[in-house]
């Protein structure tokens, strides 16, 4: 009788060993290296001869047309001529078992803004109906999340990307109309190729110097006459004019003391985790020996653990002795400890000939970051997952250390986006000058928030990280944990030193 049941037993360990195995299917077994533009999307101004892809998706947002990717996740509300679409995970402040109602609730705010359909399309009235936006600044303000919401006013369309504009969205003139996509490829294939002169000629400046990597200043983007979404600001397209405007702060900073911040801290954060682990079957938490995805682990342990989440940690192993190393040693013991099971990358050099190449030089032409661990995640991470990112902790303990500097100047901030000798050259200034105007960077706008952290949060993050991301999109789901304006402004409410010190981290280890 006790070996019956002991074979039992054991039976129904492998069933669930099988299980789990499936859940860890990495990219390269379900969508075999045809997965080009994953997760992207393109909406233009009616129909077009042009697909992305021959699997994606269609959808009608009145006078526009998206094409999506199956693996979006997307949601849509509409009534008469306004329409709500948000394309990417989102979460407001009813968790995630009501995220899918978010669109819903968004085309409530908007009517209740301007009740009545509009009489006649906006593009024959002579003059533009403005229809207030502070009531839909404020809703959007607190969603969190990786998306991109696209708010319909007859033929008019602002857009808001996500806290950190992890989700990236381009837009070009085409000469018709304005078309928005994931991808810049795609809007350079769609008119028939565009160039990549303003990227090439900061990337290859002689005094452009970066340890930590490249990447692209200001308006720069990887295709010419081509335009991004920036944090904290809203794209307005209105026929084939489009304008930004900051819409975040919108209140002055207010100071908390360290106990009442480090509350807020913390239960924000554990319901990050919380909101992703809703996501898909498999969490993944890509834990490092930094202090960002530490904090996430100890936020969220309890909840990882419930969901049989895995960590993951990547290393090049052909260079030893690169400071992943390092990570690879001390959060594999970390896991061991959280008893989270662990997964190893191993971030060798793609191969130039290879399926994956071909996959991502498609999808990324002209600007490729980082093609060796996009393909690592290929080949080993769960591609059915949601995999936490500790990406933007670094506004919460402040990067720049020299804050001497009152006001952003184009020269100053030059210098903090490439602290090499680049910093002097003209060029970048005025390019950086252009950037502050677009993004409304000053001072003033700041409300009291001190610009090198909004420099690193709508800057830094919205060009190098969001870039990031569109390569993790094709093996899995990148889940930007810190991507939350509750959370982050939290942070920025204690002091400096504070901040410096990481003591919101620290509170996450005592009671």
């Amino acid at each position: 009788m006790f070996g019956q049941r002991s074979e039992t037993k054991r039976l129904k360990t492998l069933a669930d060993l099988e299980q789990r195995q499936q859940r860890l299917r990495p990219a390269y077994k379900i969508w075999g290296y045809k997965n080009v533009f994953a997760k992207g999307f393109l909406i233009t101004k009616g129909a077009i001869d042009y697909a992305p892809h021959e699997k994606w998706e269609t959808l009608e947002f009145g006078p526009w047309r998206a094409q999506l990717d199956p693996e979006l996740e997307r949601q849509s509300a509409s009534y008469g001529d306004f329409g709500i679409l948000i394309l990417g995970q989102v979460f407001d402040d009813r968790g995630p078992a009501k995220r899918h109602e978010i669109a819903a609730r968004l085309l409530k705010t908007l009517r209740s803004v301007e009740p009545r359909p509009l009489a006649e399309p906006v593009e024959d009235l002579a003059e533009p109906v403005e229809v207030p936006r502070k009531a839909m600044d404020e809703a959007i303000t607190w969603l969190s999340g990786r998306y991109v919401v696209f708010v319909r006013r007859g033929e008019t369309l602002d857009i808001y990307g996500d806290p950190m504009a992890t989700r990236s969205c381009y837009w070009h003139d085409t000469g018709e109309s304005v078309a928005l996509t994931s991808h810049t490829a795609i809007l350079s294939e769609l008119v028939g190729g565009l160039p990549s002169k303003r990227m090439q000629w900061i990337l290859r400046h002689p005094d452009y110097k970066s340890p930590a990597g490249k990447w692209l200043p200001g308006l720069i983007t990887p295709h010419d006459e081509v335009g991004q979404i920036f944090a904290n600001g809203r794209l307005t397209v209105r026929g084939r004019e489009v304008t930004n405007q900051r819409f975040y702060p919108s209140e002055d900073r207010t100071e908390l003391s360290l106990d009442e911040a480090a509350e807020m801290f913390r239960e924000e954060l554990q319901q990050q985790v919380r909101n992703w682990i809703a996501v898909a079957p498999q969490t993944v938490l890509a834990l490092t020996a930094g202090s960002d995805s530490r904090a996430v682990l100890e936020a969220g342990i309890v909840d990882l653990q419930e969901a049989e989440a895995v960590t993951l940690t990547y290393h090049p192993f052909h260079v030893a002795k690169k400071s992943t190393y390092d990570d690879l040693v001390q959060a594999n013991r970390v896991a061991a400890a959280a008893r989270l099971p662990q997964l190893v990358l191993d971030v060798a050099q793609m191969t130039p000939t290879s399926q994956m190449a071909r996959l991502y030089t498609r999808t990324f032409p002209t600007w490729q970051r980082y093609a060796n661990l996009a393909n690592a995640f290929y080949v080993g991470a769960p591609a059915k997952a949601a995999m936490l990112f500790g990406i933007g902790g670094g506004i919460a303990t402040g990067v720049y250390k020299d804050r001497s500097a009152s006001a952003p100047t184009t020269e100053l901030l030059a210098k903090k986006y490439a602290q090499s000798k680049v910093a002097s050259d003209s060029e970048l200034q005025q390019e950086m000058a252009r950037w502050t105007v677009f993004a409304d960077f000053s001072v003033e706008h700041l409300r009291g928030y001190d610009f090198h952290d909004f420099f690193h949060w709508e800057h830094r993050l919205s060009k190098w990280a969001g870039a990031g991301y569109s390569e993790y999109d094709l093996a899995t789901i990148p889940a930007p944990v810190f991507s939350s304006r509750r959370l982050l402004s939290t942070a920025l409410s204690v002091t400096l030193e504070h901040r410096e010190s990481k003591s919101l981290y620290a509170r996450l280890r005592q009671p």
